[in-house]
């Protein structure tokens, strides 16, 4: 069920903080910054008009089948397939009353009445197709409905689909910035940021945020959310969070259906010299079991020494608890930052939402795994030694106490990470392809299939798992001897908790995970990075792709 609006529709694509100018900005993104700007709107217009073209083919079958017909729901399903990212669809009757959900997850809002929300309204008032403004769903996020009104021989109401604003655009942007010395951000006119290349800064506005309340910046985003297109300069945290460096930005309008997001690129001016800086502080990594002791010692100081002192330590990056690449982080069991000693600039910043660049929620990962007692967790982190590429990192984390954690992490140097969004996309089509079957044909029936070798469920390394929340294991067709034992104890080879992160992840109503596992393919195992989505609370179904 969707809430008050809070976010409207503008794209602003840059990292942009701190303290700022906002004189015209020469001609250096020019060029080549033109075209990631041109294509980034080009990319994200065609992302809204492909999910319209969708909709409108789920309204057409509405209109000539009924609102709860079975013909209707399988259009609606195959929607959600063929946009993977999104998270849930509803059909909205003329009253204002919600006659279908898909997923059956979200079979708890059919018959409630929405007629009140203003998306409700407005999709009623003016039947025609919308993009909304961003707002918080029942389902628990900030996300943005597109909506395709239904006729049959007169109005009949609307088909609506819900979907992450960093999730579509995202698929844009990240392979334009890739690799380049570009970020690019994107808000709506009222400010509230709903992409950002730096993940930190998505859903906080630019007018309201305490971080942003320098004159230049609000000089700044004044401008830059009043006009359609335009040039400036800015001054704003460089993208390790390490210091203010000038930023060139170059901005212009995305946006259909009532939508105007406005997108905006930009590159620091001194990057390069900040990157080589970095670099040249940056030795080899520790080893993993090195790396344990010296979070085991930092935990230990701080139950030894009150919270204020210990964080004050952990934040001094000349201190002791900084040695060569490793240094001590601490979080609070909610997300928010405690110690960053080179990124001090994001303590007080609540992270648990930050998603790395294949989608793993890794410091809500961090929080469960402390929650538990401590462990491994992977995720994907640009290296300042490597000119920023992209790489995996092993992080390590203890609890202090019940309510905060330290922890630290090293870089695993020649282990491929390349998942692209294709790969990802096909592989979440998958696992929620198996998720609805499951929830057709129930648990036994459908577990029956998935651990069948001959069936469409195991198909090589990309076969489909099954484990109930409290980790027995349900599916597994090349490992059948495992089927029935509980799990969730189990660790792979870096001592990382595989089945106890899916779960969470599950229970969090779905998300990506990485593990190190039996690649039935090579009879080897490997980086693997899975997807997990919950077919009801009591089980889950996966599956992955190999790096």
């Amino acid at each position: 069920m969707r809430i008050t609006a809070l976010i409207a529709t503008l794209l602003v694509a840059v990292a942009v903080l701190g303290a700022g100018c906002t004189e015209e900005s020469p001609s250096h993104l020019q060029g080549t910054g033109a075209l990631v700007l041109q294509n980034a709107v080009s990319g994200i217009n065609d992302e809204l008009e492909s999910v319209r073209a969708s909709t409108a083919e789920d309204a057409r079958v509405l209109g000539e089948t009924g609102l709860t017909g079975a013909a209707g729901k399988e259009a609606i399903r195959q929607t959600m397939l063929t946009h993977s990212w999104a998270e849930s669809a509803l059909v909205i009757a003329s009253d204002g009353v919600v006659v279908m959900a898909v997923p059956d997850n979200y079979a708890d809002l059919v018959n409630k009445n929405i007629s009140s929300q203003p998306q409700t309204e407005r999709a009623t008032r003016e039947q025609k197709p919308i993009v909304s403004e961003a707002f918080y769903l029942e389902e628990g996020f900030f996300g943005i409905t597109q909506s395709y009104p239904v006729f049959g021989t007169e109005y009949l109401g609307y088909v609506s689909l819900a979907y992450r604003p960093d999730a579509l655009i995202g698929r844009v942007i990240v392979p334009l910035t890739n690799g380049t010395p570009y970020d690019i951000w994107v808000t709506q006119t009222d400010g509230t940021v709903l992409y950002d290349t730096t993940p930190e800064e998505i859903g906080k506005n630019l007018f309201s945020d305490p971080g942003y309340q320098s004159a230049g910046l609000q000089e700044a985003f004044t401008r830059i959310v009043a006009e359609p297109s335009g040039s400036l300069e800015y001054s704003f945290w460089d993208r390790n969070w390490g210091r203010n460096v000038t930023k060139e930005a170059q901005w212009g309008t995305a946006g259909i259906d009532g939508a105007g997001w406005h997108v905006v690129v930009t590159r620091s001016t001194d990057a390069g010299e900040q990157q080589t800086a970095i670099r040249d502080k940056s030795p080899a990594a520790d080893t993993a079991d090195e790396m344990k002791d010296f979070v085991a010692g930092a935990a230990l100081y701080a139950r030894e020494h009150n919270r204020t002192d210990a964080l004050a330590a952990f934040n001094d990056p000349d201190g002791e608890f900084v040695r060569d690449e490793l240094y001590i982080f601490a979080y609070d069991m909610n997300g928010t930052v405690l110690a960053l000693p080179f990124q001090q600039a994001l303590i007080g910043t609540d992270r648990s939402g930050v998603h790395d660049s294949s989608g793993v929620a890794y410091i809500y990962s961090m929080s469960r795994v402390a929650a538990e007692g401590g462990g491994s967790v992977y995720y994907v982190y640009p290296n300042p030694a490597n000119g920023y590429a992209e790489e995996l990192k092993l992080g390590y984390v203890m609890p202090v106490d019940g309510t905060w954690f330290v922890g630290s992490g090293i870089y695993l140097p020649g282990v491929g990470t390349g998942f692209d969004t294709y790969a990802r996309e096909t592989l979440v089509q998958r696992v929620k392809s198996a998720r609805d079957h499951a929830q057709e044909y129930g648990r036994e029936a459908a577990c029956t299939a998935f651990n069948n070798l001959s069936g469409e469920f195991a198909d090589g390394g990309a076969y489909i798992f099954a484990y109930s929340t409290n980790g027995t294991t349900l599916a597994l067709p090349y490992q059948p001897e495992l089927v029935g034992t509980n799990r969730l104890d189990f660790e792979d080879r870096y001592g990382v908790a595989v089945i106890l992160l899916e779960s969470a992840a599950a229970e969090a109503g779905g998300g990506f995970v990485y593990v190190t596992y039996y690649n039935p393919d090579t009879g080897l195992d490997g980086l693997k990075l899975c997807y997990v989505a919950p077919v009801d609370k009591e089980w889950f179904v996966g599956s992955g792709i190999y790096a």
